[in-house]
């Protein structure tokens, strides 16, 4: 085949795959061409916390984490949240959080790679400082027979993991030339600029999971304290207390949120689980409008999240300039 003088052939592929994703909308027959010619497939994972509408969107597969009851395991996102919510209150325990196994990686990224044989993969991973998934995704990739993997350690959790995947998508819609070392290059600049803190409005599945003891939790409880939690350095650790309901300390949340920071304001991410005030998170979004924010993603966190924070934690999380 006879190319433009000038042009290279990464130029032309990418050229070719954006008219027939044109076409694809019309006919959808060549949506198999489409596939087969991708050249970058982003990937992550459950506990980024970002919508199935979302991942659509934006064509993100993602892989689950998975829980272990005492009669079952099921995967992220495979039962409603409630029921983790029902077997709390019947037993005062909480599920076992699962990581992903380096199988169940390999599996995902051979399974992508044989129905986009010519693209090359980017993942973004949970933090490797809170769980071994990410060690585990780097075995995974060792035994995978057809995918060709480039692992980003996001070293951030839920929608701290869902930014980057996001902020990802776009560096590589920005950059259709670059190879894919190339892209994950400039996607990793991003890792130290992501900013990520939730409040739990209970303590109780935090004791429950063994992150806090018995009297710090009736403390917070008694003194209705809630500890902000942000990520450091790819870690989950608590630097301010709160005090009172959560509509109350909201505002003060996004104030201490945005204190001495230069937050790209094309974009923040405000996440929830289950159960929390609908006012608690329309005052928040109202506060992040007045900060100047143009675009708020609302996420809320799938059944993994929720079983170490618990019903009614709030969250956000932004990028640097």
């Amino acid at each position: 085949m006879q190319l433009i003088k000038g042009w290279k052939v990464s130029t032309f592929q990418s050229l070719l795959s954006e008219s027939l994703l044109r076409h694809s909308k019309i006919n959808t027959s060549y949506k198999m061409e489409v596939v087969i010619l991708k050249r970058i497939i982003l990937t992550t994972e459950s506990c980024s916390d970002l919508s199935k509408e979302i991942l659509e969107e934006h064509n993100i597969p993602s892989v689950p984490f998975s829980l272990n009851f005492p009669d079952k395991t099921v995967d992220d996102g495979q039962i409603p949240v409630q029921e983790i919510y029902d077997f709390y209150r019947d037993t005062k325990e909480i599920p076992k959080t699962n990581a992903i196994t380096p199988y169940k990686y390999t599996e995902f990224f051979d399974g992508i790679a044989k129905k986009n044989p010519n693209a090359e993969i980017i993942h973004i991973g949970y933090s490797s400082a809170c769980s071994c998934s990410f060690q585990n995704a780097t075995i995974g990739v060792r035994e995978c027979k057809k995918a060709k993997v480039h692992l980003v350690d996001s070293l951030n959790v839920s929608g701290g993991l869902g930014s980057l995947a996001l902020k990802a998508w776009e560096v590589i819609q920005e950059n259709p030339q670059d190879s894919a070392a190339e892209l994950v290059r400039k996607i990793q600049l991003y890792v130290a600029k992501i900013r990520m803190s939730f409040i739990p409005d209970t303590m109780e599945y935090l004791l429950a999971g063994g992150r806090v003891s018995n009297a710090a939790a009736l403390t917070a409880t008694v003194l209705r304290l809630k500890p902000r939690i942000d990520i450091v350095e790819g870690k989950l650790i608590a630097t301010k207390k709160y005090r009172g309901s959560m509509q109350k300390i909201v505002s003060r949340f996004v104030e201490d949120f945005m204190e001495g920071k230069n937050f790209d304001l094309k974009k923040v991410h405000a996440f929830y689980s289950q159960g929390t005030d609908p006012l608690v998170m329309e005052r928040l979004k109202s506060q992040l409008i007045e900060h100047g924010f143009k675009e708020i993603v609302i996420g809320t966190l799938g059944c993994v999240m929720t079983v170490h924070g618990g019903p009614g934690v709030v969250g956000l999380s932004a990028i640097e300039l």
